[in-house]
């Protein structure tokens, strides 16, 4: 009877073992933070992660957040979790440096062997690879890269071209109160938008608010304005055009950085942009709804934005926005140039069509729950096959050189290849020009915004002050210098 005591207790404990053992081979459940467009997140829910649930035997959730902002505040959140979920980040350019100052995310290397992170980073191009290192680590996956083109409608564009000769007494009279001079000397507005400068942007604009479509007058130009880092990417990118440098935008009052606040002074003034971009406020697809409605003739948009306009007549859940399918066009974005004029009547300098170029990686944080699985979800995410399906789909720009080098083969469907073709374009423009890489920037571009509301659109001109370049000069230092210092601390520039 001992024995057989002893016999049962043995199988007992073999049985528990084994179900012990079973517990490791239960499903992996793990959570990507992101934020998508719906119809693209929709896309990555059925489309992609079912395979590789199916392929690693997880279960993957996806949590989202409203702005890019909302990334640190919940990173820190996990960290006071005793079982954190967040595995995996989807991070904009603006958002990497700060993730890694303030140690919530790992660098690569401490997940992977490095010679096999850097054998996989390989695949990428090096621009993109490149951008998530930091002090010589890796810190993030590519996934997309972004620039902004100039979106415009073609049937309207040559209704300006045609109704300018009627608008050209009255916008001469309306900018020589501004510059002093008027319209430029010589000036002819090009029928090709390919060709703008700023001035022509102004006087396209200035046409179109000045006639009645659909029974009203309004400005139909437009860029992001919500008080987001969407809105601060454009004003970044008009300065970078009229020459500042990162040093420039970081001190925030230089020169350069002052005429870029003059123009968008002088749009908001003359009633040039639509007046919901900060009303509202808008983000993308405010302004996709503007075009629809017949609100928005032209905007800055990313070459994803043209897409989700355009739409696929095959997938209701992607319906066009465009009054005329065909009517789309893109350009790269408008030459700057000085507002003021010199006394020959020409712009004081020429600026250039270079914006930044930046996009978005994959970072695992910390407290990441299970940091391989983590890689090898973003390993499958940017593979050749997904991510051409994925581009072909939503256009996004890629970061793989397998793609990039063969583009037209890729991607060689009419409208969709004229959406390639123009990033491409405005990508050889930029050369490797971004944003500035400080770990404030997220933090700066608040202040940007802050500057954008309160000079540009929230100031009341008196007689004793207009809002003109040395206006604006002496407010930036007056009212955000000194904010601008403090966030920035030993990384604003001497």
């Amino acid at each position: 009877m001992k024995r057989r005591g002893l016999f049962c207790v043995a199988a007992a404990a073999a049985v528990g073992a084994f179900l012990t053992g079973c517990g490791k081979f239960a499903q992996e459940e793990i959570t990507v933070l992101m934020r998508m467009m719906p119809a693209q997140e929709r896309f990555f829910r059925e489309q992609l992660i079912p395979e590789f649930e199916k392929k690693h035997n997880c279960n993957i959730s996806i949590a989202t957040f409203n702005s890019e902002w909302d990334i640190e505040r919940i990173l820190k959140l996990e960290n006071s979790k005793k079982h954190p979920s967040i595995a995996l980040v989807k991070t904009p350019f603006e958002m990497t440096r700060l993730l890694v100052k303030k140690e919530l995310v790992k660098d690569l290397y401490s997940v992977m062997d490095s010679d096999q992170v850097l054998y996989d980073l390989a695949e990428y191009h090096q621009l993109a690879s490149g951008l998530g290192f930091f002090k010589g680590k890796p810190y993030y996956i590519p996934r997309k890269l972004e620039t902004r083109t100039l979106f415009y409608l073609k049937s309207m564009v040559a209704e300006a071209v045609a109704q300018f000769p009627n608008h050209r007494e009255r916008i001469d009279r309306e900018l020589k109160t501004l510059n002093g001079f008027g319209i430029p000397v010589g000036y002819e507005l090009e029928g090709d938008p390919g060709k703008w400068d700023f001035y022509d942007l102004y006087v396209v604009g200035s046409v179109w608010a000045h006639e009645e479509y659909n029974g009203v007058k309004m400005g139909r130009i437009a860029h992001r304005g919500a008080r987001y880092g969407g809105t601060a990417l454009f004003l970044v990118d008009r300065a970078l055009q009229l020459g500042a440098s990162t040093n420039d935008i970081l001190k925030l009052v230089e020169d350069k950085m002052v005429e870029m606040f003059v123009w968008e002074r002088v749009f908001i003034r003359d009633g040039i942009y639509n007046q919901g971009m900060w009303q509202d406020p808008w983000k993308g697809a405010n302004i996709y709804n503007a075009v629809k409605d017949g609100k928005v003739f032209a905007a800055f948009i990313q070459q994803i934005d043209a897409f989700l306009i355009h739409g696929w007549k095959d997938d209701p859940s992607m319906p066009s926005y465009l009054p005329e399918e065909e009517d789309m066009g893109l350009a790269v974005v408008p030459q700057a140039v000085s507002f003021e004029l010199d006394s020959a009547g020409k712009p004081f300098f020429k600026g250039t069509r270079s914006i930044s170029t930046g996009g978005w990686w994959w970072g695992i944080p910390k407290t990441s729950p299970n940091a391989k699985l983590a890689y090898a979800l973003a390993r499958f995410i940017t593979n050749r096959e997904n991510q051409a399906k994925e581009c072909s789909r939503f256009g996004m720009l890629p970061v793989r050189k397998d793609i990039l080098n063969q583009l037209p083969e890729v991607f060689d469907q009419g409208w969709v290849g004229d959406i390639y073709k123009t990033a491409v374009a405005q990508m050889q423009q930029n050369g490797l020009t971004t944003v500035p890489l400080v770990a404030g920037y997220s933090e700066m571009s608040q202040t940007l915004i802050d500057a954008w509301y309160a000079l540009c659109i929230e100031y009341k001109e008196t007689d004793g002050e207009m809002m003109n370049f040395s206006t604006i000069k002496m407010r930036l230092a007056s009212d955000f210098l000194e904010k601008q210092k403090k966030i920035l601390g030993n990384e604003f520039p001497e």
